[in-house]
């Protein structure tokens, strides 16, 4: 493992890190990948594919899409009924809403239309270019997901059906039931496994490490009870900045934005900035 260079760990499969890793390791960053969450189809896809349904014959007026692995795992639930999500987004007439670019490329790949992407990809961005209206919204979303974005498109009028999409489970997941996430083409980062991390902070290297997500933070908190670890905290948004505060550790940086280039700058504010403060070895748990 390099010392010699500025260490990044992200935590995401290396499948999934691939263009992250690029965008760090072009800003001279020895990046690795350490998962410690997985996805997988909720307990009761019976729930899903009722709603499903329900979008197809018509009776929702929009579709809001929260991330790429809510789009598999609707595609995998449509599927396992024998159809296929862009035709029910047809047949129904519905409106699509995307939160990020990436969901809304996904969306498209998939062949449904996406009628609205905010700039700000989060719920409050989406908020914001929201319409009022009295009609039925359907907002599948992964079982830890925030309640903001139903309470928000409620308070505008809509009829809101929020459906447990996917879960997220410790990694690695059950194989029959897992969501495989979005796989990036292009070179892999290194996997990095959690006792490879102990024994490099152990030689004195101080990572930074990117948490992709509030399931991330209480997995990482969680395994943090075998000792304490030194190291940079990086969020890739303000909704994972605000789990890190939540557990006492204080974000180095927030990527501006969830784009690689976003994640680099951050990450590489984070070393300037841990490099100036001389930040607490031992962060609390």
């Amino acid at each position: 493992m390099a010392k010699d260079r500025d260490t990044v760990i992200v935590l995401r499969h290396p499948a999934r890190a691939v263009r992250i890793a690029a965008a760090l390791s072009a800003a001279g960053m020895a990046t690795y990948a350490l998962p410690l969450t997985d996805t997988e189809l909720p307990s009761d896809v019976d729930a899903v594919a009722t709603e499903l349904e329900a979008l197809g014959r018509g009776a929702y007026q929009w579709l809001v899409v929260t991330s790429g692995n809510a789009v598999q795992a609707l595609g995998m639930v449509a599927a396992s009924r024998g159809t296929v999500l862009a035709d029910l987004v047809r047949s129904g007439r519905v409106r699509v809403a995307a939160v990020g670019s990436t969901t809304a490329r996904l969306l498209a790949d998939a062949g449904i239309p996406v009628q609205l992407v905010p700039e700000d990809a989060s719920a409050a961005g989406l908020l914001r270019g929201f319409p009022r209206g009295d009609g039925a919204v359907l907002v599948p979303q992964a079982d830890l997901a925030p309640d903001d974005l139903r309470a928000g498109l409620a308070d505008r009028g809509w009829s809101v059906r929020r459906v447990e999409a996917y879960r997220t489970v410790p990694y690695p997941g059950h194989a029959g039931r897992r969501v495989p996430g979005v796989e990036e083409s292009g070179a892999r980062p290194p996997l990095m496994t959690w006792t490879e991390l102990a024994a490099l902070a152990a030689a004195g290297v101080q990572p930074a490490v990117v948490f992709t997500a509030p399931s991330a933070v209480r997995q990482f908190h969680e395994r943090l009870d075998a000792g304490p670890l030194a190291f940079l905290p990086v969020a890739i948004g303000r909704t994972t900045a605000s789990a890190l505060r939540t557990q006492g550790w204080e974000p180095e940086a927030t990527a501006a934005d969830p784009t690689p280039q976003g994640i680099a700058l951050a990450v590489g504010e984070a070393f300037s900035r841990g490099r100036r403060i001389d930040p607490d070895p031992y962060p609390h748990h």
